[in-house]
């Protein structure tokens, strides 16, 4: 029942209506003047403090989705068949490095922490340069392109796939099996489409990988796959060997963490630079040596990642809302980086700032594993793009989002990059 303004826009944001998810801040700004909100089944944490305290507090966890708030509401509205798929869905789900806690986590992150150790990801720079200069040189001189189609989408992606010896041929199979993975986290769990989709895809990905790996276990591969291989049936000291459907869901956490939020990261930004910031790009020209500050301004400011789920363990308090146990606890990782409490003027993209930390990497045990692969990539993307296009613009400036109030993005992009 909507009772108050806040929960209209609420109702809105969830509703994933194009006006509210191309600019949902506003709706942010509200929400932090309120404090932690419960809305329907959830209970959102928008403020930095209270955020920070829920990422790393022993009463909300990760895992057990199909305990949650969330989950119980959706599997209510769904047929039979789909409370199997839905079902399903999340046993694969919670065999992922992010999908547990405890000791289990503790198991699994320990084996996918070989996958962006320094050196790993140090050694990864020219070839991710190479690939960036391989997709342009595609372009065949055109001065217009659609740049999540043409080029944004395929840099994260050839890169993981390089990391894991998982062939790029199949790329657009990949790209659509994790971007109905993408659409499911982030809109109705009780569509029966969307439940079905998912389904589909999560498994036509697993049957994937599983014969990639098979095929890679008796020859020669990169370092980290045959890391993963090689702990396969591993005891790591708990007495519960690291399986095949283990490793698996943990491959296919990386193809889709590994792409979908920095391809949204990288529309985002075009977008903040070209369109709301132009003189923030010129001084990303002017002074090349600020790119990395940048990034992490960027992924404040332009994060994909709106908020992620956490789930209460027992009755608790949270920002002076009573929270049950298994209520849903949306921590709002958007709105926290925008918290006046934090940051000098939180609204402007300011590429030199160097203020506290933003959350949108999380933060504690479930801190994003990737995140120092995804600021060099877009690092490079932001040297490559700024020298040889200092005149790029968007060919629009109107955006479509993606229908999705998790992970923001542009669905598509038209950039005029010049000469």
């Amino acid at each position: 029942m909507i009772t108050t303004s806040l929960d209209a826009d609420l109702h809105r944001f969830y509703a994933m209506e194009p006006a509210t998810l191309s600019d949902p801040y506003p709706l942010y700004a509200r929400l932090r003047e309120r404090g932690a909100y419960r809305f329907g089944e959830r209970v959102l944490v928008p403020d930095y403090a209270s955020a920070r305290e829920v990422l790393t507090a022993a009463t909300t966890r990760q895992g057990l989705a199909v305990r949650s708030s969330r989950f119980r509401a959706a599997f209510g509205e769904l047929s039979p068949a789909d409370q199997e798929r839905i079902t399903e869905i999340f046993a694969f789900y919670e065999k992922r490095p992010s999908g547990v806690d405890g000791a289990r986590h503790n198991r699994l992150r320990k084996l996918a922490v070989r996958a962006f150790t320094v050196r790993v990801v140090n050694a990864m720079e020219d070839r991710i340069q190479a690939v960036i200069d391989e997709l342009l040189a595609g372009l065949g001189g055109r001065t217009q392109i659609e740049f999540i189609e043409e080029f944004a989408y395929h840099l994260p992606l050839i890169v993981i796939c390089d990391m894991l010896d998982v062939p790029t041929d199949r790329r657009d199979d990949l790209r659509r099996w994790s971007a109905d993975l993408g659409t499911f986290v982030g809109s109705t769990w009780s569509d029966p489409g969307n439940v079905r989709a998912t389904h589909s895809s999560v498994f036509s990905l697993r049957e994937h990988l599983r014969a990639v790996f098979q095929s890679r276990r008796e020859q020669e591969t990169t370092p980290l796959l045959r890391a993963l291989l090689d702990a396969q049936g591993e005891d790591p000291g708990d007495g519960e060997p690291f399986t095949e459907d283990e490793l698996v869901a943990m491959i296919t956490q990386f193809v889709f963490a590994g792409h979908e939020t920095t391809t949204n990261l990288m529309g985002n930004s075009v977008i903040a630079l070209l369109r709301d910031r132009r003189d923030q790009w010129e001084l990303l020209r002017e002074r090349p040596q600020v790119i990395p500050v940048a990034v992490d301004e960027l992924l404040r400011f332009a994060g994909p990642t709106q908020y992620i789920d956490k789930i209460a363990a027992e009755d608790c308090v949270i920002g002076g809302v009573e929270v049950r146990q298994w209520d849903t606890v949306s921590v709002m990782l958007a709105s926290a980086n925008r918290d006046a409490e934090v940051y000098t003027d939180p609204e402007t993209l300011d590429v030199t700032r160097r203020e506290k930390p933003h959350l949108s990497f999380g933060l504690g045990a479930h801190h994003c594993l990737g995140s120092s692969l995804a600021r060099m990539e877009m690092a490079l993307v932001l040297r490559t793009l700024t020298t040889r296009y200092p005149g790029a613009r968007l060919a629009d400036d109107t955006v479509e989002y993606h229908r999705n109030h998790m992970l923001r993005g542009p669905r598509r992009l038209d950039v005029v990059l010049g000469a």
